[in-house]
């Protein structure tokens, strides 16, 4: 049988692709409550926008200026006040000279603070952030955008509490980065990766849980003049240094979009919220039998179950969700019922796209994710009066409903 063959020949009667829109069909009710300073998205240039109060976010990848989709995230915190202030007392640095509104940041405005190295010979040019007392974690991201401005092209990061940590080198000239566990064992788990955005830009990121949950703790960043090594002394040159911005500590396994916090109150985005009900639901949705095919950007997240979208009316009826505690993977439930069973799932890359199709009648459903498929018995009726998407802390590029059972050979062609 050919490729064409298995592609679905019935139409869909949902069709949204957000990536090529860049528009929330009318149908959609969209909504997200917004306090402080806003809430922002990568745009088509690159640089960060700034969304106002039950604005949809289209996101783009800073590198490319693709389109990923609508941009669809849970509620999350910066914990860092005065975050883009480097003189503020919630930040004290060492052997370095700051001048503030030094450089274009990566949201286009004379707002980047420089950070210049002195001519002495020292162990560290940081600078130094304390989040205080604040609600137990024990998993935190913290980012920061950096701007290498002269000889230094390494920058570490280094958050750690009493003593125990997560080391880690981000290398410029080479987008590479190394890292290593420091102290006493209380940090477990580590990550890091580097994004790059316009105008010499990049987003660093590290990620670290401990083993016991945290009521304060410090992050030191500094830059050095040795690659290997960026912890070592060095003789300073008295004029290299780096730009910054955007510096933000939140509760999490992976980065947000960026939250400001120019100020000590409180910066907290508020989740989005994506449904449709009544008519704008129904018109299109049959409950005898149906196919939901979505290519969405996930990320993991081991605290909760997140769903990518869901029907449901009293109860969740059919869904596609990411189980926690299990790593980044796909389960669905059709008609009460799981597939996979319950504690297993389909493992997706975290940070990256994924198709997945979800397909059910009347006593079978399938969840397909890319060449990997189960089947399950349905031990109920669907009886949804809700469509909702997400939040799931990504993107979706695409989503398309087909009010017919897909058969198991066009899923695996549309999940490809």
């Amino acid at each position: 049988m050919s490729i064409s063959q298995n592609f679905p020949n019935t139409r869909p009667s949902l069709n949204l692709n957000f990536a090529r829109s860049k528009t929330l069909d009318p149908r959609i009710t969209f909504s997200r409550p917004q306090t402080g300073n806003g809430v922002t998205y990568v745009g088509e240039d690159g640089l960060i926008k700034y969304a106002s109060a039950d604005e949809p976010r289209f996101d783009h990848d800073p590198e490319t200026g693709e389109c990923l989709g609508l941009l669809i995230e849970e509620s999350r915190s910066n914990l860092l006040a005065n975050n883009n202030d480097w003189t503020s007392p919630a930040k004290t640095t060492a052997n370095v000279t700051i001048t503030s509104n030094a450089g274009i940041s990566p949201d286009g405005g004379l707002n980047a603070t420089r950070l210049q190295e002195t001519s002495a010979t020292n162990v560290q040019r940081r600078w130094y952030g304390n989040i205080g007392t604040v609600s137990s974690y024990n998993t935190m991201t913290w980012s920061v955008f950096v701007k290498p401005d002269g000889n230094r092209k390494s920058i570490g990061l280094y958050p750690n509490y009493g003593g125990s940590g997560f080391l880690g080198e981000y290398n410029l000239q080479d987008l590479t980065y190394f890292g290593s566990f420091v102290g006493g064992g209380n940090a477990i788990d580590a990550s890091q990766d580097i994004k790059v955005y316009p105008n010499g830009w990049y987003k660093l990121i590290v990620t670290i849980t401990f083993n016991t949950a945290q009521t304060g703790m410090n992050f030191y960043g500094y830059f050095s003049g040795n690659l290997d090594d960026a912890n070592d002394y060095y003789d300073g040159d008295g004029s290299s240094g780096i730009l910054l911005w955007g510096e933000q500590i939140e509760p999490g396994p992976s980065p947000t979009s960026y939250i400001p916090r120019p100020d000590a109150s409180t910066a907290t985005r508020n989740p989005d919220s994506v449904t449709m009900t009544g008519d704008n639901f129904s018109d299109w949705y049959n409950p005898s039998e149906g196919t939901v095919f979505v290519d969405s950007l996930v990320k993991y997240n081991p605290n909760e179950t997140k769903f990518v979208w869901s029907l449901y009316g009293g109860s969740i009826d059919h869904s596609l969700r990411q189980p926690h505690l299990t790593g980044l993977r796909f389960r669905a439930v059709i008609g009460g019922a799981f597939t996979p069973a319950p504690g297993t799932g389909f493992n997706a890359t975290n940070g990256s796209t994924t198709k997945a199709a979800v397909a059910y009648d009347s006593t079978t459903g399938r969840l397909q994710v890319g060449t990997s498929g189960d089947d399950v018995t349905m031990i109920g009726t669907a009886d949804p009066t809700i469509f909702k998407i997400g939040p799931h802390n990504g993107t979706i590029s695409q989503l398309t409903y087909y009010p017919v059972r897909l058969p198991n050979s066009t899923l695996q062609t549309l999940t490809k």
